[in-house]
């Protein structure tokens, strides 16, 4: 599995929330073809949404950078910062 966290940039929520359903669209169709495992925002201590977490069904980093790449909210510069990394499930 390959795990991708992004995190907003300072006052992003209005950029997120424009970008919000074309995000949620895109993630859709990936859940169709097999390739989210789980996807949900982050949260701030206030319970707003700061991040994105999306686990993928691929070992392929690779392929999650190109998939996120063409993401609503990346194309939007929500992201301050972005990483995806390879992680293996214990439990």
């Amino acid at each position: 599995m390959v795990v991708f966290i992004g995190k907003d940039r300072p006052g992003g929520l209005e950029t997120r929330k424009a970008q919000r359903e074309k995000h949620v669209a895109m993630l859709k169709d990936l859940q169709d073809r097999g390739l989210i495992h789980f996807a949900g925002p982050l949260l701030d201590d206030q319970g707003e949404m700061n991040g994105s977490l999306i686990i993928f069904d691929t070992e392929d980093v690779e392929k999650v950078n190109s998939i996120m790449d063409q993401d609503p909210y990346v194309k939007a510069g929500l992201f301050a910062s972005r990483e995806a990394m390879r992680v293996k499930k214990v439990m």
